[in-house]
C-alpha cells in the first residue's frame, strides 16, 4: 500500500496523522500543526498522491497554499519545499 510506503522509513518517529478511508476506496491522511499548517494525501495508487498543502510564513498573516498530483517523491519533495518535514517526517 502507497500509505506505508510513504511513511515506511519515518513510521517509528513520524507525528499522527489522521485517517480516513474514502467512498471511492482511497486512503487520507491528514496532518495539521499548531500553526495552521496542514498536509493533506489522498493516495491514489500506483505510487501517485493528491495533496495539499497550507503553511503560514514567519512574519505573514498569509498562509501560502499549494495542491496537485504527483509521485509520492513528487510530494515528498514539497513537503521539504514548505519546510514542513518536522510536522510529516518524511
Amino acid at each position: 500500500m502507497d500509505f506505508w510506503s510513504f511513511v515506511r522509513n519515518s513510521a517509528l518517529h513520524s507525528n499522527r496523522a489522521r485517517l480516513a478511508l474514502l467512498d471511492n476506496g482511497n486512503l487520507r491522511a491528514v496532518w495539521k500543526g499548531e500553526d495552521s499548517s496542514h498536509v493533506g494525501i489522498q493516495f491514489l495508487g500506483n505510487q501517485k498522491a493528491e495533496y495539499v498543502i497550507f503553511k503560514r510564513r514567519p512574519a505573514s498573516e498569509d498562509i501560502s497554499r499549494v495542491a496537485g498530483i504527483d509521485t509520492l517523491g513528487g510530494v515528498r519533495k514539497q513537503i521539504h519545499a514548505f519546510a514542513l518535514t518536522s510536522l510529516v517526517n518524511v
